[in-house]
């Protein structure tokens, strides 16, 4: 078996309700696309997943289905791309012939396949051998190849959107970068160990770049546990469709009355412990 096959096997034990998206070549289902055909400015692909969510949450206006589309579109692959950098050490290919892509009624991601073989990986690694595999000095270093190969699957998908909706390419990346937070902290809940989503993602944001969070995130205390919030600059403009509302984290919200939804959060699964 590939080395990337190996890693996506792994993971799915590790998260068996995503296995759909963690593919290592497509299905028998219909609809498959690739990265590039997604955001090919000639043909029909992205603006029917985007009127798809448009239909599926009316608004006056274009982009906020486009924002919740988009949205909807990146966190799955980040999760994936961050799952294998941080269980795995390894990052795979991201561009975009090598992730081909499958869409659900709703316009959401109904599978993924990371059809690509070459991946990176750290010298101690026990394929750096392997043909496909290219090995980095150091997990800063691989880091700094995840956050590119990130920036580049998506850059073609942001301009592609803009195109389609008007909708801002400064907002689409500032979701991209807090999502990448969302995604690193939650992988560490999965781990068992929250703290080590909330160092990477201090880490991933760290160095300046398009998915650099613009806030920090904040340790929220209570009942003797630590949760770190990720301090929101995006809205996925949900509120602003007919039959919206505002996200328990929407920025638009007093930070206060965010923490103390946190809080809650934690009672809760106190109560359920």
């Amino acid at each position: 078996m590939h080395p990337i096959e190996e890693s996506l096997a792994r993971l799915g034990q590790l998260y068996q309700e995503g296995r759909d998206r963690l593919l290592a070549q497509p299905d028998d289902q219909p609809g498959w696309m690739s990265v590039r055909q997604l955001a090919d400015a000639q043909g029909p692909a992205l603006a029917e997943v985007i009127e798809r969510t448009r239909k599926n949450c009316p608004a006056d206006q274009l982009r906020p289905p486009a924002m919740l589309w988009f949205g909807h579109y990146i966190y799955p692959i980040q999760l994936v791309a961050m799952a294998m950098f941080l269980v795995e050490q390894r990052v795979p290919d991201l561009r975009a012939d090598s992730l081909q892509v499958r869409f659900d009624e709703q316009a959401g991601i109904a599978g993924l396949a990371w059809i690509g073989r070459g991946f990176m990986a750290l010298p101690g690694d026990p394929a750096a051998d392997h043909p496909d595999c290219e090995v980095v000095a150091d997990r800063d270093a691989l880091r700094e190849v995840l956050r590119a190969r990130l920036i580049e699957s998506f850059t073609p998908v942001v301009d592609a959107t803009f195109a389609y909706s008007r909708l801002g390419r400064s907002a689409m990346w500032s979701t991209a970068a807090d999502y990448c937070a969302y995604a690193l902290m939650w992988l560490g809940e999965l781990m068992g160990n929250e703290l080590i989503g909330a160092q990477e993602s201090r880490a991933f944001a760290a160095v300046p770049s398009l998915l650099s969070l613009r806030n920090d995130l904040i340790a929220v205390e209570h009942l003797g546990e630590t949760h770190y919030m990720v301090n929101r600059n995006s809205c996925c403009l949900y509120y602003r469709t007919d039959n919206g509302g505002m996200c328990s984290s929407c920025p638009h919200r007093p930070l206060e009355e965010r923490v103390e939804m946190v809080r809650k959060h934690i009672e809760e699964e106190h109560a359920h412990a």
